[in-house]
């Protein structure tokens, strides 16, 4: 029964998939796939759709982790979206993920761990806004229900000198979260200054109380404020001691050994204070037990690390073949943890 479960659960996966078909986007996958493993194109165009049903796969999950490279007990290695999608849906608590979907109240109750200060505009006029904006060089704004760096601006408070024009500004685009900029620990600025070089951290609260990490990431801007994996940034993975097990990739594949700006070697980075990050992320899986599979953001300041954000449905981070050489993924790791 269980496997007839699964095999009605993936058929109707690939439907769905195949009822949103974006033709281009998925030629554009196939086509990275079909020049790195040399494959004619209607081919891997078949391999993705038997990946789609046989290991759960996105199009996207097919290219980014090299799948056309791989064989198949290579393959069944892989943690996918659909089966981290499927994990969240299981063990997280529908009624408290609006903690996590709103960056305003996810502030509200993890404020002692954000380190830094934020105002909600929505609820504040213009004399405590200004009162704000006067304290910092700089600012940054969000739309508290924003995802993937969607939503943020960064601004220069020289450059406002109308504060009740910002906030008609700030509460017509729906960015009613302001912060404080925060500063990142020196040896993360070197790496690069541009944005704050944040990790992932995946975690899983067990039920005898013991928090798992499923998955360490390194995620590093590159020529823009945002460090994003979808917004022109890159990642690479970490192992237990936070240092970079291989070159980071892009959204293209395109590896790098040492950080393109800067130079400074990625391979090999030690991200500091990362005794300190496990502590973090140990006591923020504590606090919402009712989620207990989370996928943490996590900013490293002189002081100490602090988190920018939860994910109740975190995105999946594994090494890429062609990159790392490493050919095996994350799922024997999830298993292991969550004893599915």
């Amino acid at each position: 029964m269980r496997a007839l479960n699964r095999l009605y659960r993936r058929a109707r996966f690939f439907v769905k998939r195949v009822m949103s078909f974006d033709r281009e986007r998925v030629l554009q996958f196939a086509r990275q796939s079909a020049t790195l493993s040399k494959a004619p194109l209607w081919w891997v165009v078949i391999d993705m759709a038997w990946c789609a049903v046989r290991y759960e796969t996105t199009f996207e999950n097919y290219s980014e982790w090299d799948f056309r490279l791989l064989r198949a007990r290579e393959r069944k290695t892989y943690m996918t979206d659909p089966k981290s999608f499927h994990l969240s849906r299981k063990l997280n608590d529908n009624t408290q993920r609006s903690i996590f979907d709103d960056k305003l109240r996810f502030a509200e109750h993890f404020g002692d761990e954000l380190g830094r200060a934020w105002l909600d505009v929505s609820v504040t006029g213009v004399e405590e806004l200004g009162e704000f904006v006067r304290r910092f060089d700089r600012i940054i704004t969000k739309n508290p229900g924003g995802v993937g760096g969607n939503g943020i601006a960064l601004r220069d408070t020289a450059d406002i000198d109308d504060i009740d024009a910002l906030r008609g500004d700030l509460l017509a685009s729906g960015q009613t979260l302001v912060e404080e900029v925060l500063v990142q620990h020196p040896e993360m600025a070197r790496l690069y200054p541009g944005s704050v070089n944040s990790l992932r951290v995946v975690t899983y609260l067990d039920p005898d109380d013991e928090v798992h990490v499923l998955a360490a990431v390194l995620k590093v801007g590159n020529g823009g404020v945002i460090d994003n994996f979808s917004n022109g940034g890159m990642y690479t993975m970490l192992d237990d001691g936070g240092r970079a097990l291989h070159a980071a990739s892009d959204e293209e594949g395109h590896p790098f050994e040492v950080h393109p700006i800067t130079g400074v070697a990625i391979t090999g980075y030690q991200v500091p204070l990362y005794d300190e990050v496990l502590a973090l992320v140990d006591t923020l899986a504590r606090r919402v037990p009712a989620l207990p599979y989370i996928g943490w953001d996590i900013a490293i300041t002189p002081d100490r690390p602090v988190v920018i954000e939860g994910n109740h449905n975190t995105g999946v981070f594994q090494s890429k073949p062609s990159v790392s050489g490493i050919r095996r993924g994350l799922l024997p790791r999830y298993r292991a943890a969550m004893r599915f």
